[in-house]
């Protein structure tokens, strides 16, 4: 109720504000803006629907009774879009003044259709970016679009159809927007001054989004509705103002310093696992969830190579991404640095801090550091951040060969080619080495050599044939690297940047959306077996290969060694709340301080998860939401303080 009445005025009694004013102050022409900003706002009631229904099986396990809440709520943030990108239309709107009204006119209704399409587009673009994410977009999507090899033109030809409904839009709203005087008009200076200041007013609470302190977040909508509808309650532009005006968190104070570092310490020493320093190699797959594989399913997927390889490997089932973008995974996977911001680290104003990356350790004991990347140099910025965190070798499709004969025509090299040439690449290397590869074939648009299509024919999403040919992609890589004495001396790590789409509810749940593979293929170094008494995530990779490597320097990391007895976590952020999962455990911190756990094992779908706890589960939470504050204290007070480094 309190929020109830907290918010309520601002977008729900716009209507009665707007007409009281009009009343008292005879501003008739104000009329006319109130009916345009109701048609606006209907719009956007419209795109939440459409948003809602294209979306609805990755909303399954979501109450369907909060539905009328979503669109309720859903208000509160379209007028806060409104305002922003419809400023200029408002501006004129409002002037009062004695002003030829026709050529007036003409500009208001360009601008109006200009500032809605606009929104509109934003929310179209989400209905497909939500299927990898499982989230609105913030403000990387302009950079992840001004990316040169994300090409705009590619994403125009395989979603020609929102383009079209976009197109309908746009016709539309230009139609039916509401007419307005013609002529001249003319409004007695008091009522004018008046009006203008009142509706300025509210325009700016509107902009605002709350009568608080603090102003409307994306988040907030997690006090209105279910966590699992926040993406359909808020729309693309609240996201991406969220993201912008939020990029530089405030310092946080949960807990005591001391309290916080006895509970979990960064800065730590792991103990070497052989006597002599492997070779390692870090396959990173992408958008490979856990779905897909069949080793970590009960039944056959798309991979049948990483399959019997897993026969073969040391497997941990509950493994957990840091994000949801491939943007997120970098610094996780090759700095310990997990993805709790409402950017990626990479594009976050904390991008030029001094952090220590694996490549930076090794590097100084001896250690040939390289990463290979088939998509164009620069793409998403994963060279600037490598070389940031420490000296290693980049090499993208500017250094690649024949980019011009293998280039798939979207991202980069196809996968099959890409793999070959690292394949030979590995074996020119002397020893010791630490070499990283990242796939890309595996991501949208989905599109694999036309010899494959008769060939790779899953059918049931358009990312699985691109999965199967990945799979097939790695097993002839394998099969390349058999035929010499690499494998003797060398340990592979394979695991995924990140899942993608599925048709299981459960991989859109709070951890299901986070599942991805991981294993080590190391024949007479490392025990093959499975280990599914531990939790694992991104940031536990990089001291497990400092323990592989033998390297006795402490370090900064927000992960622990697989190798070691150390209880770990896995810590996300997910649509504004930061959560921490303990197999099959997972606690949720909302905004306003309070915590939810609740228990839910693999294949249990949302409908089934277990929120009443028993004394003992209770205990585990206050214990799991203690070292998720102390976790995320330490995350966010290291980046403002710029001591995410030993």
């Amino acid at each position: 109720m309190e929020n109830f009445l907290k918010y309520l005025e601002l977008p729900h009694l716009f209507c009665i504000f707007a007409v009281l004013i009009m009343k008292f102050t005879k501003a008739n022409y104000l009329f006319v803006w109130l009916k345009r900003s109701l048609f606006a706002l209907l719009v956007l009631s419209v795109c939440r629907i459409l948003f809602i229904s294209y979306l609805f099986p990755y909303f399954n396990g979501a109450p369907m009774d909060q539905i009328p809440l979503v669109l309720f709520w859903g208000v509160l943030f379209d007028v806060q879009a409104l305002v922003y990108f419809l400023a200029p239309f408002h501006l004129l709107s409002l002037v009062p003044f004695k002003i030829n009204l026709k050529s007036r006119q003409l500009i208001m209704r360009i601008l109006f259709t200009l500032g809605l399409s606009l929104i509109v587009l934003l929310n179209l673009i989400d209905m497909e970016f939500f299927k990898i994410k499982t989230r609105r977009s913030g403000i990387e999507l302009f950079e992840l679009m001004s990316d040169p090899s994300n090409p705009i033109s590619s994403y125009i030809l395989n979603y020609w159809w929102l383009l079209l409904i976009l197109l309908a839009f746009v016709f539309l709203i230009y139609k039916i927007y509401p007419k307005g005087p013609e002529g001249y008009v003319s409004v007695s200076l008091p009522s004018s001054i008046s009006a203008f200041v009142i509706v300025a007013a509210l325009l700016f609470l509107g902009a605002r989004g709350s009568v608080s302190v603090k102003p409307l977040r994306s988040f907030d909508a997690a006090s209105f509705v279910d966590s699992r509808w926040v993406s359909a309650c808020i729309n693309s532009p609240t996201q991406i103002i969220t993201s912008y005006s939020t990029r530089t968190p405030k310092q946080i104070d949960w807990l005591t310093d001391e309290k916080a570092l006895s509970v979990f310490n960064p800065v730590q020493t792991v103990s070497p696992s052989f006597k002599s320093q492997p070779n390692i190699v870090l396959i990173i797959l992408e958008s490979f969830g856990r779905d897909y594989c069949g080793f970590l399913n009960k039944e056959k997927r798309f991979t049948p190579f990483l399959d019997s390889l897993a026969g073969l490997s040391l497997v941990f089932p509950n493994t957990y991404s840091s994000g949801t973008t491939s943007m997120e995974s970098i610094p996780a996977i090759f700095a310990s640095i997990p993805s709790l911001l409402e950017v990626p680290y990479i594009n976050s104003t904390f991008q030029s801090n001094t952090i220590h990356g694996i490549h930076y350790y090794l590097s100084k004991q001896g250690y040939d550091c390289s990463f290979y990347y088939g998509a164009r140099n620069g793409s998403m910025g994963f060279d600037n951040f490598l070389k940031i965190s420490g000296p290693i070798s980049y090499y993208g499709m500017n250094e690649y060969p024949a980019s011009k004969k293998d280039f798939d025509g979207h991202w980069g090299i196809w996968d099959e080619e890409y793999l070959q040439y690292y394949a030979g690449e590995l074996l020119k290397k002397k020893g010791p080495f630490f070499s990283s590869v990242f796939t890309l074939t595996s991501h949208d648009p989905y599109q694999i050599p036309d010899r494959y299509k008769s060939i790779f024919t899953a059918s049931e999403l358009p990312i699985h044939k691109s999965v199967q040919y990945t799979d097939y992609a790695l097993r002839r890589f394998f099969q390349t690297i058999w035929k010499s004495k690499l494998p003797q001396n060398t340990i592979f790590i394979i695991t995924a940047d990140h899942p993608s789409h599925s048709r299981n509810e459960y991989f859109y749940t709070p951890t299901g959306k986070y599942e991805i593979p991981l294993m080590i293929y190391a024949p007479g170094l490392i025990k093959a077996g499975i280990n599914d008494s531990i939790t694992a995530s991104h940031p536990d990779i990089m001291p497990t290969v400092l323990s592989m490597a033998g390297i006795k320097e402490s370090f900064f990391s927000f992960g622990r060694s697989l190798f070691s007895g150390e209880h770990r976590t896995a810590i996300n952020y997910d649509n504004g709340l930061v959560q921490l999962i303990d197999y099959p455990r997972c606690i949720r911190r909302y905004p306003n301080g309070s915590s939810v756990m609740h228990i839910q094992p693999k294949y249990t779908p949302n409908s089934k998860i277990i929120f009443k706890l028993s004394p003992e589960e209770y205990k585990h939470k206050q214990q799991l939401d203690t070292i998720l504050q102390a976790k995320y204290q330490i995350y966010i007070n290291g980046l403002l303080n710029n001591k995410l480094k030993k």
